[in-house]
């Protein structure tokens, strides 16, 4: 019972982070429809962001939140210089250009850096609660507590406030949204700032717990897609369930097969998914986004 709750509170961890990381790539898909291939790297910068600063002494909740906001102002110049352009394109050519923007930052990352894995200091890394004989660190507890507030944010921001309804129609259709008076330029920059800021604050969250390297965003951007097609892609309280379900399989995968089948399964279940139900289990009614 104890290493069946042990498992489950591993997994709800994992869940908040790719909850955290498929929100952000659901929220870009709703409004550009960029299936953006470069959303994990984000997470990379994140971690890197918090290595940085942790090692210049800057404390680590503030390194996360400067983390945060790195990511953001990187994924303003990559919208600018990457996406933007391609505005009046179809959707498969800023796909590939997010292939290409993907590959640029992490070849950047491993010839600025290092392709070793760096460790990030917490204050928090080192301290454990004992529930029963359940351990979990003091880390992840702030993982799964920082998740949640963020996407309970990002979800009421997006149904209770004019930038939420200018979103959710500008994913519906942007051209009448336009005619309406929506500034959706305006609201694809804001967007994908958000998406991508999101992931860089689930990598500073995550570093000290896994660590930061220059590849860390190629896993992340995968399992990402596998829980924005189980919820349903452009389904924002879709990417945060499928987040969680997806980090359950993998730890229950992991705990009771085998840790060298545990990705194997995750991408199993999405083959099922796609073949039984490809607009996703967790889809909201027809016509709906974001």
């Amino acid at each position: 019972m104890v290493e069946f709750a042990q498992t489950l509170v591993n997994g709800l961890v994992l869940g908040a982070l790719y909850s955290l990381v498929a929100l952000g790539l659901t929220l870009i898909y709703g409004v550009m429809g960029l299936a953006n291939f470069a959303q994990g790297e984000f997470a990379m910068i994140g971690g890197f962001s918090a290595f940085f600063l942790v090692q210049e002494g800057v404390s680590y909740p503030l390194a996360v939140v400067i983390g945060f906001a790195v990511a953001g102002i990187i994924g303003l110049l990559v919208h600018l210089l990457a996406f933007y352009p391609l505005r009046q394109s179809n959707h498969i050519n800023m796909m590939l250009s997010s292939l290409g923007v993907s590959l640029f930052l992490v070849n950047l990352a491993q010839y600025l850096f290092s392709p070793n894995p760096q460790v990030v200091k917490s204050p928090l890394s080192g301290e454990s609660f004992n529930l029963g004989g359940i351990f979990i660190s003091q880390q992840r507890v702030l993982i799964v507590v920082i998740s949640f507030i963020l996407c309970l944010a990002t979800f009421l921001l997006l149904k209770h406030t004019k930038f939420g309804r200018s979103v959710q129609a500008a994913s519906l259709d942007p051209d009448t949204a336009t005619l309406y008076g929506v500034p959706t330029k305006r609201i694809s920059f804001m967007t994908f700032i958000l998406g991508v800021a999101l992931t860089g604050i689930a990598g500073a969250l995550l570093a000290p717990v896994y660590n930061v390297y220059p590849t860390m965003g190629i896993s992340l951007t995968l399992k990402a897609f596998v829980v924005v097609v189980l919820g349903g892609m452009g389904n924002v309280s879709g990417a945060i369930a499928g987040g969680v379900i997806v980090g359950l399989i993998e730890s229950f995968a992991g705990g009771y097969i085998s840790t060298g089948f545990q990705d194997a399964i995750v991408f199993t279940v999405l083959f099922v998914v796609l073949i039984l139900k490809p607009q996703g289990i967790l889809t909201k009614v027809q016509g709906e986004k974001v």
